[in-house]
């Protein structure tokens, strides 16, 4: 089918166990979310001086992929005193907060700086990688990276971890050659996407890319959809109709679900495979076509009910994806460029609070990245409706109980059962307040988030969506030091104060005065 004879005798696999650690593996650090967006996705690796190793505001020094210069997070939030890390003889790592006034998290839990405990991390908790969280804004993964981050140059397969690096790699080394693909992986991995590179890499970027859903053939006409068929060869073939390797001559042909495809049909395709030859239904010719073919799969193929010659032919060259649960790094990329392609649809803009981000980096995605996406516009979508649409299975752990009920921006939760018989809370809608009213009341209630939702008959997130919509309503980490520092000064005791004169919700407001250590002073 195009592909040459040491081609088709030729058996590759690209290896994808993403939680397989190598010799070539490094414990490392990785930005999942940064005030800077362009910082998203740069690594360190971690020095250990014997066995320890320390994370702060100046170091380790972070590269971004194509960079030969690294750059320390350097963010106000990070505390200079550092984190610490301890590497122990089995390989796990315990992390012990900095002795500072800086909230730190690791996996939503809070790890305090003063105690002489710390968090022991364990090595598939490291392969699958931890999420800390670093003062109100920074959000970083702790696992296993490569030397340095994976050059993306725009991919759709976004990732700078080792697993998406490994992908990359192996369509640049199939992609010119005429072998056969077999990708494997999980549902919403991008399997497609996989193939679609392929193709655009190949000598046949130029000619047709034709894409099939294996399981969407009906079992008695899947042979005429493939290979065609001659007018009268079955009960309402009322013409000659070509099928779909002739559709792809000269190109690519992708069939997706290739575990789906009906028994009595797998002898013909592993002919075809073999010899670029095929019969149309109700025809005495033998047709041949030159078509590269590329299966993809969430199946163990090896079991009984395919045909085993087949899936040999179909394994001269397999790429697996690792699931994204097994590729918490790339979480940040991502997101980033979720929100970044929905930011140029005809969907709003929205800026999401670290803690949702923080719950999305923690989530398992068993959808994988499609899952991840969706959810994503759903998400945009709901916080532009002041409400906030449940993640199952995740509740991020706030910084302190006052977050919980002040914070700007609360974290998917499940809901709470309701009581049996109570009646439900009613709310008035966002577009009913006025934004006089939202001031008044932060106002009456000395700038408490809870408190002032609750005068104004409102839930809250559709508090929250107010306060982001409203333009007298200032970010917290968007007003200057300087301009903090004063307020502060002015009356050091009293952050409804503080709240009033700068406009912004008062427990967001405290805890930044207290990470930037403007009390201390």
């Amino acid at each position: 089918m195009g592909a040459n004879r040491a081609d088709r005798e030729t058996t590759l696999e690209a290896p994808a166990d993403a939680l397989a650690t190598q010799p070539q593996d490094l414990l490392g650090l990785t930005v999942l979310w940064h005030p800077n967006r362009q910082r998203i996705g740069e690594q360190a690796v971690l020095l250990f001086q014997g066995d320890r190793c320390e994370v702060h505001r100046n170091a380790p020094d972070f590269q971004r992929a194509g960079s030969d210069i690294g750059q320390a997070l350097d963010h106000q939030g990070i505390s200079r005193t550092p984190i610490g890390l301890l590497r122990n003889a089995d390989g796990s790592i315990t992390v012990h907060g900095s002795a500072s006034r800086m909230h730190f998290e690791v996996d939503g839990q809070v790890v305090a700086g003063d105690g002489p405990e710390g968090r022991v991390l364990g090595v598939q908790q490291l392969a699958r990688g931890v999420v800390l969280r670093l003062g109100s804004s920074v959000l970083l993964c702790l696992g296993y990276i490569g030397l340095v981050p994976s050059p993306q140059r725009d991919s759709a397969l976004a990732g700078v971890g080792r697993a998406m690096a490994r992908v990359r790699s192996a369509i640049a080394q199939v992609a010119g050659t005429g072998l056969p693909v077999l990708i494997l992986g999980e549902t919403g991995t991008g399997k497609e996407l996989v193939a679609q590179a392929i193709h655009a890499a190949s000598t046949r970027q130029a000619q047709t890319l034709v894409s099939v859903n294996m399981a969407t053939l009906g079992e008695s006409l899947a042979a005429a959809d493939l290979f065609g068929a001659c007018k009268g060869a079955y009960t309402g073939a009322l013409g000659a109709r070509k099928g779909l390797f002739a559709e792809a001559h000269g190109g690519t042909l992708f069939l997706d679900e290739i575990g789906d495809t009906p028994l009595q049909v797998q002898p013909m395709l592993l002919r075809a495979l073999e010899t670029g030859e095929y019969r149309p239904l109700g025809s005495a010719r033998t047709e041949r076509a030159d078509v590269r073919l590329i299966a993809a799969t969430d199946r163990d193929l090896s079991a009984a009910g395919f045909n085993q010659p087949l899936l040999r032919r179909l394994e001269a060259f397999v790429i697996a994806i690792a699931p994204l649960r097994e590729r918490r790094e790339d979480i940040g990329v991502l997101i980033a460029q979720g929100l970044a392609r929905l930011q140029g649809s005809d969907l709003p803009a929205a800026e999401l609070p670290v803690s949702v981000i923080q719950a999305l980096c923690m989530h398992d995605w068993p959808g994988n990245v499609r899952q991840l996406l969706h959810y994503l516009q759903r998400l945009v979508l709901a916080v532009q409706a002041g409400e906030v649409p449940e993640l199952p299975g995740v509740e991020a752990a706030p910084a302190t109980a006052a977050e919980a009920v002040d914070s700007i921006g609360p974290a998917p939760a499940v809901p709470a059962a309701p009581v049996q018989g109570a009646a439900a809370p009613r709310y008035r809608t966002p577009a009913s307040v006025s934004e006089a009213e939202m001031l008044e009341a932060l106002e009456t209630h000395q700038w408490c988030v809870r408190k002032a939702a609750e005068h104004l008959s409102l839930s809250r997130p559709s508090f929250y969506a107010l306060l982001y919509a409203s333009p007298a309503i200032r970010r917290v980490e968007a007003i200057p030091l300087d301009e903090i520092d004063a307020v502060v000064r002015r009356a050091p005791a009293d952050p409804a104060y503080w709240a009033s004169q700068l406009r912004t919700p008062r427990e967001t407001l405290r805890r930044h005065v207290q990470q930037l250590g403007l009390l201390a002073r």
